[in-house]
């Protein structure tokens, strides 16, 4: 069973450029992943002017944007990816996520694949352009950690935050798709972080043992339930479940032991029109410290035999 994804890069041409494209050469590795590459420009004065800076800032807009295809397609050819149609082009937009969001609606993309600009190796860090697009993409997300490029390897497990939540079943059907496409295993994962405190709570130590006690049992119910349904509806699929703890979202998310050659799905919510993506306190905290490539899922939008699938 194949699955094929149309992926759109928000190109710049440079290390995070290079870390986004990389990832998708991992993808490329499990099934049929076409790409291009978009780069967004600033938009010029809309309106004519004599002035000789308009005429030469429009002219080296035009160079940057040349420059960018090129680079695109050079390092699209390097990887030995398959390109799309075009394969790479530049547009102009007031903001770059708009930009991204417009090409990926004209070019039917079925995710927007983002590398990180700064932060810590092996991680990756929002900036403003995914922060907003985190807030307002139709599509899924693909988060590419810094130095995705150094080593383009295939990937060898899905995983998948799941909570029981709608958000994470949508996060769940696209993870299934790509693991039962891909022939590669399933792992859900409930994380479950405990608050770190200076003293004592009312109830003592012993009371939040109680507590994470029974949010274990708990995790561990509705993640046996959705193994259990997974594999009765998609025979032979290998899927394993995972209820981590630590002491914070950080280890608690370090204790998933994810590898670089894991793929990890996280769900998120939508608030309406104007902000269709809404990353709760959750989703935002695994994107901050997982050091894995991760997808993430818009409600309501999930892939689905090779499209993408919305709720108007």
């Amino acid at each position: 069973m194949g699955i094929g994804i149309s992926a759109m890069v928000g190109w710049v041409p440079d290390d995070s450029g290079r870390d986004a494209l990389a990832l998708v050469a991992r993808l490329a590795a499990s099934g049929d992943v076409a790409v291009q590459a978009c780069t967004v420009l600033p938009q010029s004065w809309p309106f004519p002017s004599m002035a000789r800076v308009d005429a030469e800032y429009q002219r080296w807009l035009a160079e940057r944007g040349v420059a960018a295809v090129e680079a695109a397609e050079s390092a699209i050819s390097e990887l030995g990816l398959t390109p799309a149609d075009p394969a790479a082009f530049y547009t102009s937009n007031t903001a770059e996520s708009a930009g991204l969001n417009e090409a990926a609606k004209q070019y039917h993309a079925d995710i927007v694949v983002l590398g990180s600009t700064t932060g810590t190796p092996g991680r990756f860090a929002p900036g403003s352009t995914t922060d907003s697009l985190l807030h307002s993409c139709a599509v899924p997300l693909a988060l590419a950690p810094i130095g995705t490029r150094d080593s383009v390897k295939s990937l060898d497990r899905i995983s998948c935050a799941y909570v029981g939540t709608a958000q994470s079943e949508d996060a769940l059907r696209t993870a299934s798709t790509l693991a039962d496409a891909w022939s590669l295993p399933l792992r859900l994962i409930a994380f479950a972080p405990r608050a770190s405190t200076t003293f004592p709570p009312l109830g003592g130590y012993g009371a939040e043992d109680v507590v994470s006690a029974q949010w274990k049992e708990q995790a561990d119910a509705l993640l046996g339930q959705a193994r259990a349904a997974l594999e009765s509806s998609r025979p032979g699929l290998v899927v394993e479940t995972a209820t981590v703890a630590g002491n914070g979202w950080e280890a608690s998310v370090d204790a998933a032991a994810f590898t670089d050659t894991d793929l990890l799905v996280v769900g998120s919510s939508r608030l309406g029109p104007l902000a269709r993506v809404f990353l709760g306190s959750s989703a935002s905290k695994i994107i901050r410290y997982a050091r894995v490539p991760m997808l993430v899922v818009p409600r309501g939008s999930s892939l689905r035999a090779g499209t993408t699938t919305e709720d108007q």
